[in-house]
């Protein structure tokens, strides 16, 4: 692959499917997307057994989350 295709391929843009946390919740500990009104979008993980979600790079419960998403496949290097 030349350095022209392959440059093209890691900017291609990722599509995200944003899902109503009202129609489905992701797997217990699943590394998301998460966004609430308060907080925008956020690395975060659903705990089931807690009862909400939690942003793993500030260690705090996110309140009011309204959509989650999977996380991207990250570029090919």
């Amino acid at each position: 692959m030349d350095n022209n295709n392959e440059n093209s391929a890691l900017n291609k843009p990722a599509v995200i499917s944003w899902v109503a946390v009202e129609d489905k919740m992701p797997e217990s500990g699943q590394c998301v997307l998460i966004y609430s009104k308060n907080g925008g979008v956020a690395e975060g993980a659903w705990l089931s057994a807690k009862g909400h979600f939690e942003q793993w790079r500030w260690n705090c419960i996110q309140k009011g989350v309204t959509h989650w998403a999977e996380l991207p496949e990250p570029p090919c290097l």
